[in-house]
């Protein structure tokens, strides 16, 4: 049995689609990518610049559900100032979470609700994809 669909959407999360920070475009990003939903047409552009192997600043775009844009904006706060070594940690506390496991860290607990809802965790892992795929190494 899954939980009321309207459990899903926290204040934290209600905050974060209404008013998301850090959205827009960084015109200095070193790096960026973008990744896709294509169960449900969610899209979020991720641009970062990094000093070193150092988070300066974080901006997403795109056009997404509420907890993709919450979770970009989330997302976005939380990896300025990380060293990028950072980034799989912070979403493997949020898949950790989903499984029932570990609580995730600072506002990514408003996600927990999503353990009852499988389909609508990959809403809230495509900024991380997309944090990921700006940080491959180019060839």
């Amino acid at each position: 049995m899954s939980a009321h669909p309207s459990t899903l959407y926290s204040e934290t999360v209600l905050a974060h689609n209404r008013a998301p920070h850090n959205c827009g475009g960084l015109a200095d990003a070193t790096h960026r990518a973008a990744a896709d939903n294509a169960m449900c047409g969610d899209h979020v552009e991720l641009s970062l610049r990094l000093r070193g192997d150092t988070i300066e600043a974080a901006m997403f775009d795109g056009e997404a559900c509420a907890i993709t844009t919450a979770c970009a904006s989330m997302l976005t706060e939380a990896l300025r100032g990380q060293r990028i070594s950072a980034v799989p940690g912070l979403r493997a506390q949020l898949v950790a979470m989903f499984a029932g496991g570990a609580t995730a860290t600072g506002e990514f607990a408003a996600f927990a609700e999503l353990r009852h809802h499988p389909a609508r965790q990959r809403c809230a892992l495509l900024p991380f994809d997309a944090a990921a795929n700006a940080l491959k190494p180019r060839e």
